[in-house]
């Protein structure tokens, strides 16, 4: 199995080959923006979608009262976005009904009664692209029932902030009508989605009209202009953990993957002895757990999964896919209302909650293993990596350790500098002293004319 590195990575300020060391990176670290993709869609009865909004509300109230306590030049994102928070947890009982007064105030308007209705009624499922014109429909009253409550209780003037990105109420009650009207016809569904789209990007064409507008303040475009996309990707992490990536190949004679990994082939490819090549797995030095004097560490086998390269991506229900709350805070948070009657989406909970689980965690890291067919010239392998304990968010601790017998050889690029040569043979051949290892060979990369290809030479073997 290969893995390719860039020298500085490797004997540079990382120093991954002198520690052994393999590198976990986050989905928004590799190159391909689709990483962990999944088709969310939301659906489901009143209780959950006002809980949703409710959270929503919650969520938004935060992000305001942070907003006003920084500059305007600072930035506001989605890991500001107090996704696990709720109304138990709220540190005073002035708080909790101060945000009570702002779900009455959203909730007795009458557009949003007329929304939520919509939306309860509507039969289809409801994508992100979707859920995004719902929460941007409703962020003016939102954000207006937030500023009602706080000009009442004196946080702010009664003329002060104003939403400056009204929505327009004729123009919204007319997408309303349309959308009622076209879901009575026979071909309903697919017109439906059509007209989403089209509502989709006439608000995203807008959005990018009040960044430039609110240019003076990214505070401001990050509320008034970005908070519902923020809001759908934050949420999202409430279905699953991070996960981490480590990735591999099977190969290590493509020259476009030298040109692209191996930077433009002055870079190096480590080969990794693999005992069975059908289940192929890697034993690392991981955080096993913690201890009152802090980490506590283990050998674990990783298994080496293949990726599947093709056009479809997993579909994931949001609301029966909660899957990291503590189940009292999941009924009393979202499948519970003010009545106390559950929500149907809560049945996996209380009817067969271990077959849910095993269902629901088996599918997690099959996000990480789809890439667009475009992609399958890597043959790729991974090892993910990952804790419902978020023991893996700081970086230096998805930095896990390899034994030195595991390293069976390296491969230079054809333009790998003779310096850089140098200086990782001298590494190797001090560990191969320190280990006590009697061989390790080294190869380049170079032009075959038996194989008109790119294929391996060797061009040294150290025996001790």
């Amino acid at each position: 199995m290969y893995r390719f590195r860039t020298v500085s990575n490797l004997i540079g300020e990382f120093q991954e080959l002198q520690k052994q060391q393999i590198y976990f990176a986050h989905p928004e670290q590799l190159n391909d923006p689709m990483e962990g993709m999944r088709r969310y869609f939301w659906r489901g009865d009143e209780i959950v979608w006002r809980n949703l909004l409710k959270h929503y509300l919650l969520c938004l109230e935060h992000v305001v009262t942070l907003a006003r306590l920084t500059e305007e030049n600072e930035q506001i994102t989605k890991d500001d976005i107090p996704i696990y928070k709720s109304l138990e947890n709220l540190p005073t009982d002035l708080y909790r009904e101060r945000i009570q007064e702002v779900y009455e105030v959203f909730f007795s308007n009458r557009f949003v009664q007329s929304y939520l209705s919509f939306i309860i009624k509507n039969p289809y499922k409801i994508y992100s692209e979707e859920l995004y014109v719902h929460l941007k429909f409703l962020f003016r009253y939102a954000l207006n029932a937030v500023f009602e409550v706080d000009a009442k209780h004196g946080f702010i003037p009664t003329s002060g902030d104003i939403n400056e990105l009204k929505s327009d109420n004729e123009q919204a009650d007319a997408f309303f009508t349309i959308w009622e009207k076209i879901s009575e016809l026979p071909d309903g569904q697919e017109m439906y989605e059509h007209l989403m789209k089209a509502v989709h990007e006439v608000m995203k064409e807008m959005d990018f009209q009040h960044v430039i507008k609110l240019n003076s303040s990214i505070k401001m475009q990050n509320i008034c202009v970005e908070f519902p996309q923020m809001y759908i990707e934050a949420i999202k992490a409430l279905t699953y953990p991070e996960a981490y990536i480590a990735c591999f190949m099977d190969n290590c004679t493509n020259s476009s993957i030298w040109g692209t990994y191996g930077d433009n082939h002055r870079g190096v490819c480590l080969k990794y002895k693999i005992k069975d090549q059908e289940k192929p797995t890697l034993k690392l030095k991981t955080i096993t757990g913690f201890s009152s004097s802090g980490n506590t560490y283990g050998t674990v086998e990783f298994p080496l999964k293949k990726m599947i390269y093709s056009n479809e991506f997993d579909e994931l229900d949001f609301f029966r896919n909660i899957g990291r709350l503590p189940v009292g805070h999941l009924e009393r948070q979202w499948y519970t209302n003010e009545k106390g009657e559950r929500s149907i989406c809560s049945e996996h909970l209380f009817s067969y909650e271990e077959e849910w689980r095993v269902r629901h965690w088996e599918s997690f890291e099959t996000a990480y293993l789809n890439k667009l067919p475009a992609w399958s010239h890597e043959r790729e392998y991974r090892i993910i990596l990952s804790s419902v304990l978020e023991m893996f968010s700081e970086s230096k601790d998805r930095l896990l350790e390899y034994n030195f017998e595991v390293l069976e050889a390296i491969i230079f690029g054809i333009n790998t500098p003779k310096e850089d040569r140098i200086k990782i043979i001298d590494i190797v051949n001090e560990k191969c002293k320190k280990e006590g290892r009697k061989q390790f060979d080294f190869y380049e990369m170079a032009y075959s004319n038996k194989k008109q290809e790119m294929d391996t030479r060797k061009i040294l073997s150290l025996k001790l």
